[in-house]
Protein backbone atom coordinates (compact mmCIF):
# COMPACT_ATOMS: atom_id res chain seq x y z
CA UNK A 1 0.00 0.00 0.00
CA UNK A 2 1.18 3.48 -0.85
CA UNK A 3 0.03 6.99 0.01
CA UNK A 4 -1.74 7.27 -3.36
CA UNK A 5 -3.35 3.82 -3.61
CA UNK A 6 -3.41 0.15 -2.82
CA UNK A 7 -6.59 -0.10 -0.76
CA UNK A 8 -10.17 -0.84 -1.77
CA UNK A 9 -12.19 2.35 -2.34
CA UNK A 10 -15.49 0.51 -1.92
CA UNK A 11 -16.39 -2.46 0.26
CA UNK A 12 -14.45 -5.47 -1.07
CA UNK A 13 -16.49 -8.51 -2.08
CA UNK A 14 -15.55 -12.17 -1.91
CA UNK A 15 -16.48 -14.18 -4.98
CA UNK A 16 -16.35 -17.90 -5.73
CA UNK A 17 -15.97 -19.49 -9.17
CA UNK A 18 -18.20 -22.36 -10.23
CA UNK A 19 -18.07 -23.77 -13.75
CA UNK A 20 -16.07 -20.74 -14.91
CA UNK A 21 -18.55 -18.16 -13.54
CA UNK A 22 -17.67 -15.78 -10.68
CA UNK A 23 -20.49 -15.09 -8.16
CA UNK A 24 -20.67 -13.07 -4.95
CA UNK A 25 -20.80 -15.20 -1.82
CA UNK A 26 -23.83 -14.87 0.45
CA UNK A 27 -23.84 -13.83 4.08
CA UNK A 28 -20.54 -11.95 3.83
CA UNK A 29 -19.22 -10.00 6.81
CA UNK A 30 -15.76 -8.61 7.61
CA UNK A 31 -14.00 -8.06 10.93
CA UNK A 32 -12.86 -5.42 11.64
CA UNK A 33 -14.92 -3.26 9.29
CA UNK A 34 -12.97 -2.38 6.17
CA UNK A 35 -12.53 1.45 6.09
CA UNK A 36 -12.45 1.93 2.23
CA UNK A 37 -9.67 4.50 2.66
CA UNK A 38 -5.94 4.58 3.29
CA UNK A 39 -6.84 3.81 6.92
CA UNK A 40 -7.02 0.18 5.74
CA UNK A 41 -3.29 0.40 6.40
CA UNK A 42 -0.37 -1.93 5.97
CA UNK A 43 0.18 -5.09 7.99
CA UNK A 44 -3.48 -5.29 9.01
CA UNK A 45 -5.68 -8.38 8.83
CA UNK A 46 -9.32 -8.45 7.79
CA UNK A 47 -11.31 -11.65 8.26
CA UNK A 48 -14.15 -12.27 5.83
CA UNK A 49 -16.77 -14.83 6.75
CA UNK A 50 -19.63 -16.01 4.56
CA UNK A 51 -22.09 -18.86 4.08
CA UNK A 52 -20.62 -22.25 3.18
CA UNK A 53 -20.22 -22.65 -0.57
CA UNK A 54 -18.40 -24.76 -3.15
CA UNK A 55 -16.30 -23.84 -6.16
CA UNK A 56 -12.86 -24.08 -7.71
CA UNK A 57 -11.64 -20.52 -7.12
CA UNK A 58 -11.91 -17.66 -4.62
CA UNK A 59 -11.12 -13.98 -5.16
CA UNK A 60 -11.52 -10.63 -3.44
CA UNK A 61 -12.69 -7.85 -5.73
CA UNK A 62 -13.63 -4.18 -5.46
CA UNK A 63 -12.92 -0.69 -6.74
CA UNK A 64 -9.41 0.65 -6.24
CA UNK A 65 -8.96 3.52 -3.80
CA UNK A 66 -6.64 6.50 -4.07
CA UNK A 67 -5.42 8.12 -7.24
CA UNK A 68 -3.90 4.90 -8.58
CA UNK A 69 -5.79 1.98 -10.09
CA UNK A 70 -4.64 -0.98 -8.03
CA UNK A 71 -5.45 -2.80 -4.82
CA UNK A 72 -3.04 -4.90 -2.81
CA UNK A 73 -3.36 -8.05 -0.75
CA UNK A 74 -0.21 -9.39 0.86
CA UNK A 75 -1.68 -12.75 1.85
CA UNK A 76 -4.93 -14.54 1.08
CA UNK A 77 -5.85 -17.59 3.12
CA UNK A 78 -9.01 -19.64 2.62
CA UNK A 79 -10.16 -22.22 5.12
CA UNK A 80 -13.22 -24.27 5.85
CA UNK A 81 -14.40 -24.13 9.43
Amino acid sequence: MFGDGGWFGSAPKVQVRRDGVWSDVTGQSVTPSYPTSSAAGTDKAYVFTFDATTGDGVRVTGAAGGSQTFTSIAELEVSYG
